[in-house]
């Protein structure tokens, strides 16, 4: 994986904590044998570029690589597992392009507040698919998602945006792939979920999926070969009228037998949290009272 100059090894220390790494506390090389310990990476401007975490065998636990801007500003952290796939990516900086087109639908201008050093994480636990971006001020406060569905076949289904914490819904994308006849459809909901706008793509290019082209063009997360290729390969717009489908609720079935139409949001301990179609509020139900709950495409989310 390569991320740039900044990469280049100027030496390495060991730490036996991230307590002490933090602090720069290292210890001797020699003293490492047979412990679990920290082995850093910097660069000529000591800075850490790779972070390893080895264990008393000296096989790797998992690794964090960090990345910086031409300015030696900090700009992502990589988490990889034992195995080198990718857990998740820390993105720094309010330009960062998700985070720009997310705020553009959360946050009013009356109620706007400097975004300077925020965060933008990007959840992909060790697959090729992202299955969450999550949005934090400087300060830690998550003020959003956007939770990525995806189908058996790994096509991606349903993209929904969420303010944090009410977890109001407020953009919500659903996808039809009909890989037969090579056409891809595209309906856009909004704050009510009504529909604003459905559009029929067969290889479109990245920049016709969407009514303003971020942050699906100049995705920032190439050093770690992390793209979305369901939504920027193999589109063309077309004219043809397409079909919309009939509008299916995820289902959830009491332990009685009665089925609801719901919209599936977490499991949680011991509850699941959902909300109720045309409904703003997020209700939740003790596990022992489900029998099952499935997606609108019919798979099976619980048990």
């Amino acid at each position: 994986m390569l991320i740039g100059q900044e990469t280049e090894t100027a030496f390495i220390k060991y730490y036996r904590s991230n307590r002490d790494f933090i602090a720069d506390v290292p210890m001797l090389a020699t003293a490492r044998k047979g412990i679990p310990h920290l082995e850093v990476t910097f660069n000529e401007n000591k800075q850490p570029v790779l972070k390893r975490q080895l264990s008393s065998d000296h096989e790797l636990i998992h690794e964090e690589m960090f990345v910086y801007d031409e300015t030696k500003v900090l700009k992502k952290r990589l988490f990889l597992n034992n195995k080198r796939g990718t857990d998740k990516i820390i993105h720094y900086g309010e330009q960062e392009p998700w985070s720009v087109e997310f705020r553009k639908y959360a946050v009013h201008k009356k109620d706007a507040v400097s975004f300077i050093g925020q965060q933008t994480e990007f959840v992909l636990n060790g697959s090729e698919e992202i299955s969450d971006i999550i949005f934090r001020t400087v300060d830690n406060h998550e003020y959003g998602t956007i939770h990525l569905s995806y189908d058996h076949l790994g096509f991606l289904q349903e993209e929904v945006w969420r303010i944090l914490p009410k977890e109001k819904v407020i953009r919500k994308f659903i996808y039809d792939f009909d890989i037969i006849n090579d056409v891809q459809q595209i309906w856009e909901y909004g704050r009510k979920n009504q529909e604003i706008s459905h559009v029929a793509l067969s290889m479109a290019p990245e920049d016709k999926l969407y009514t303003t082209p971020p942050p699906r063009t100049g995705n920032v997360l190439d050093e770690a070969d992390i793209i979305l290729k369901e939504l920027i390969s193999k589109r063309v717009v077309t004219p043809v009228t397409a079909l919309i489908p009939k509008t299916e609720w995820d289902r959830l079935k009491l332990a009685n037998d009665e089925e609801i139409d719901i919209i599936f949001v977490s499991i949680n301990n011991d509850r699941v949290r959902f909300s109720l179609p045309d409904e703003n509020e997020v209700l939740s139900i003790l596990l022992d009272r489900v029998s099952s709950i499935r997606n609108k495409y019919g798979e099976l989310i619980y048990p």
